[in-house]
């Protein structure tokens, strides 16, 4: 997606798809399906306006055909252009069709919030639901019916394109498998749709869809190179603006975008003005930055004037808006809102319209833990030591015009130690009266953690003292190792009657911080 040669438009979807995989191994917030309707509106944007394209370049190629009814290049062009048309068009209704069914299942789109009366552009009910789209890809296979799509789509339309020339067609539509990561092999349509939320999966489908047309539009554009003569339709020209960053500018950033007018060739004697001020033009596409300063919605006025063939001077314009926002991070702990000494606590880090590789991350004090990337989940894994009851987490970002290193957010985070896990002898948990024949059946000491946030953390107990105090008679004592209660210990026990009272005391544990000794025994008073 770094080709320096893709258009400007392939550019700006190549960079929203960045945005969407680094979004994907979030734990989502609201914000974030917030984000990923935004992305799925901006890239439905331009699927539009690829569509115009497209639609630009083919009436040049008809135009041209009926001039020259008896070229053969002209004939084979115009029937070439008109399947790559349709394989695109079929493609994109099978991928609509799938978006619409998923979405129809959730509950559809929210009422219409912008007064436009529609609902398309709306965000999607169940943008957060994860189950719907895993059953139908995943459980119903569908995902590998989808995975033959797109290849078989990517080779028909590959197809219309002489073999010694299909190296110039630049397409994504690719379903490579990802590589194996400590040794567990993930499908492509498993890594696509399954644990992630529907508003995701609906942004990566659309994705699809534009991949598709920007296919075509290559395939359009390789049969209307080869043709000779003028091949521009002058009679529909329309002023196009592109924006390269995006519409939701970060304050201090700067807003670029590429104006031009639709089916200009490089012949084109075109100048752009904005604001009254002429801008910088590159083949015949006026280049355009500004300064992010100040938030809210920014509004301008691009003015295209050229000369048709006649001598005649157009003018066409077009206004425009993008919407300058505060720098946000969002940071998060993913399991709760402190960090414990000894573990591995996950923390998620995003900034909305950077890519993960854009994103630095750092802890303050440094010496206070170790911050590392989590391969499994892509986000960290922060591990502090326990020499401050305080952890910053600082993000920032690198500045795309300047490259400067520039502070996005940060989040505090107490220190903790990991609670004491419970004394136990076997099932029994709790001191007080119990049966003896209950009692008697128990072998093993344990030291549960109940009722923390973290799974799988497991203290094991690798000493501890035995004893019995009878009613009558002398009291039993025996040190313990491990967990295992030995010979002599179950025999004591297979003794007791009501009125006897067991404890199990001065136990000591080994757990992912370290030992510990637990501070309270447990006491059994025979029933």
């Amino acid at each position: 997606m770094a080709d320096k040669t893709a258009s400007p438009r392939q550019k700006m979807i190549n960079m929203m798809y960045l945005v969407l995989t680094a979004l994907l191994a979030l734990n989502v917030s609201a914000e974030i399906l917030k984000a990923f309707h935004l992305v799925e509106t901006s890239m439905s944007r331009a699927g539009e306006n690829i569509d115009k394209k497209n639609q630009e370049t083919y009436k040049a190629i008809v135009k041209y055909k009926s001039d020259h009814p008896t070229d053969p290049i002209a004939i084979e062009a115009e029937q070439k252009s008109k399947a790559a048309m349709t394989i695109s068009s079929d493609a994109v209704k099978y991928f609509q069709d799938i978006k619409d069914q998923l979405i129809s299942l959730t509950g559809g789109r929210k009422e219409d919030s912008n007064g436009d009366g529609k609902q398309d552009d709306e965000e999607i009910v169940g943008a957060s639901n994860t189950e719907i789209h895993a059953n139908l890809m995943i459980v119903q296979k569908k995902g590998e019916e989808v995975k033959a799509k797109i290849n078989k789509v990517r080779d028909d339309l590959m197809a219309l394109v002489p073999k010694d020339k299909q190296g110039e067609i630049k397409s994504d539509l690719y379903t490579l498998d990802p590589p194996e990561s400590e040794g567990k092999k993930v499908s492509w349509e498993s890594e696509m749709f399954e644990h992630t939320p529907l508003a995701a999966v609906n942004t990566l489908l659309t994705k699809i869809q534009n991949d598709i047309k920007n296919t075509e539009s290559q395939v359009l554009n390789y049969w209307k190179s080869n043709l000779t003569g003028d091949v521009i339709v002058i009679d529909n020209f329309e002023a196009q603006i592109i924006p390269t960053n995006g519409t939701y500018i970060s304050q201090g950033s700067k807003f670029t975008a590429d104006i031009f007018l639709a089916a200009a060739s490089s012949k084109t004697d075109a100048t752009v003005t904005v604001g009254g001020s002429s801008i910088k033009m590159e083949n015949g596409i006026g280049k355009y930055d500004v300064p992010a300063s100040g938030e809210g919605e920014k509004k301008f006025k691009a003015v295209i004037t050229t000369k048709r063939a006649s001598g005649k001077t157009e003018t066409y314009e077009k206004e425009f808006a993008y919407t300058v926002v505060k720098p946000i991070a969002v940071i998060s702990a993913t399991k709760m809102n402190v960090v414990y000494i000894g573990l591995e606590n996950p923390i998620s880090v995003s900034v909305p319209g950077y890519a993960a590789s854009e994103v630095l991350t750092s802890i303050e004090p440094s010496s206070a833990g170790q911050l590392k990337k989590d391969p499994a989940t892509g986000g960290y894994l922060l591990t502090v030591n326990g020499t401050a009851s305080q952890i910053k987490v600082v993000c920032s970002v690198k500045d795309r015009g300047t490259n400067a290193t520039k502070k996005m957010g940060e989040a505090n985070y107490r220190v903790r130690k990991v609670p004491d896990p419970i004394p136990a002898l076997g099932t029994l948990d709790v001191s007080g009266g119990v049966s003896g024949s209950v009692l008697k059946i128990q072998n093993v000491v344990r030291a549960p953690l109940k009722g923390f946030a973290f799974e799988g953390v497991n203290y094991v107990p690798f000493a501890f003292e035995f004893l019995v105090i009878p009613k009558r008679g002398q009291p039993f004592f025996e040190a313990g190792k491990g967990q295992q209660l030995s010979g002599t210990m179950q025999a004591q026990l297979a003794r007791v009657v009501k009125g006897d009272k067991v404890m199990i005391t001065n136990i000591k544990v080994k757990g992912p911080d370290g030992n510990r000794q637990l501070p309270s025994p447990i006491v059994f008073d025979v029933q």
